[in-house]
């Protein structure tokens, strides 16, 4: 009887002696417990055995052991890729963007189950997108830069050559029109300094790909965007909006007819709300109206844009939502409000603090 139970203790505890096991429970805790990424541990038979706090948080479930992986809300696809080994990147959980890897456990060539690395990368891909607001924003600004330098020489020769009638008149335009002629309509209704900069590089962009960007005539903003994390904020919300709009206008265009993006930007205290609408065919998932989550629908997101400004503009207690969702004769309505950016003050007073 003995000899037995020997063999059957050395097949369940795959050989490891008691001191073995303390050591290894000991090991597990503080891996479990020592790191930031979510770890699960699954059975030959895809069941949640083991998983650590971290787990639960980034993939949102409590309660996870003894129930089966595939019943974790994960989509299909992603449970089909980590089956074949495959790791799943840019994986949309709730208000997060994770990466996940599946690695199986071998001990003498025998399979003992799974272990899945969960990473969240929501605050890498945030400061990526920011990035590229940012320099999209400084490409926009050198051009603005070297042709106001462009015009400030063509005033300067002006004056040199006596003609001051033909100069002032020059100026008097530049004073209309701007220092750069952004293919951005209505543009005069917009007089903060950073939106004028911003929208007008992204009318040039939308332009390019036979998009018309406008401001709504309803605009009406008259303080200044500050600091400089509201300014990035609002390059990485209102561009994700302007990028999937124009994206959803150029394909309403396939079907005739001008295509075309609205910005209206309105204050309201100290924080702005935008609306964002085009003229594409809307969303092409159903039951979208009510407030969903526009990450399901291919033209106005891949799901992760989206889901990382909802992310960033909850961060600042605001709201990102679907006004319209548009159908066959009108396109998509987004509303954003983003609360404390709008600097009511004297930006010189400002800056002597």
């Amino acid at each position: 009887a003995s000899v037995i139970m020997r063999r059957r203790w050395e097949r369940v505890t795959l050989g490891l002696q008691p001191e073995e096991l303390t050591e290894l429970v000991r090991a597990q805790s503080a891996v479990l417990d020592g790191v930031d990424d979510g770890v699960l541990s699954l059975d030959t038979d895809e069941v949640v055995r083991v998983l650590n706090p971290a787990a639960e948080t980034l993939l949102q479930v409590k309660d996870a052991a003894g129930r089966p992986f595939a019943d974790l809300g994960l989509p299909p696809d992603v449970l089909q890729r980590l089956r074949a080994g495959e790791p799943c990147d840019q994986v949309v959980v709730g208000e997060r963007v994770l990466y996940l890897d599946a690695h199986p456990v071998l001990r003498d060539g025998r399979l003992l189950g799974t272990v899945i690395v969960v990473r969240d990368r929501t605050d890498l891909l945030t400061l990526s997108r920011r990035l590229g607001s940012v320099q999209a924003l400084g490409g926009a600004l050198r051009v603005q830069r070297h042709e106001f330098a462009n015009r400030i020489h063509v005033a300067t020769g002006l004056l040199d050559a006596g003609r001051t009638d033909d100069a002032r008149e020059f100026l008097g335009e530049m004073t209309e029109r701007g220092p750069v002629d952004f293919p951005l309509e209505n543009a005069g209704l917009l007089t903060e300094p950073f939106l004028q900069s911003f929208l007008g590089a992204k009318s040039t962009e939308a332009a390019e790909r036979g998009v018309v960007l406008r401001i709504g005539e309803e605009t009406l903003v008259l303080g200044t965007i500050a600091p400089v994390s509201a300014v990035e904020d609002v390059a990485t919300v209102l561009g994700n909006l302007v990028d999937n709009a124009v994206t959803a206008a150029v394909g309403g265009s396939e079907t005739g007819g001008d295509a075309w993006v609205e910005v209206t930007a309105l204050q309201d205290a100290d924080g702005l709300t935008f609306v964002v609408a085009d003229s594409g065919a809307g969303f092409r998932s159903a039951g979208l109206n009510t407030g969903p989550d526009p990450g399901s629908d291919p033209v106005h997101g891949h799901g992760i844009g989206m889901t990382l400004s909802r992310d960033l503009v909850n961060r600042r207690g605001g709201e990102l939502w679907v006004i319209d969702a548009g159908g066959e004769s009108s396109g998509a309505v987004f509303g954003v409000r983003l609360p404390h950016i709008v600097s009511t003050g004297d930006p010189a007073e400002g800056a002597d603090e």
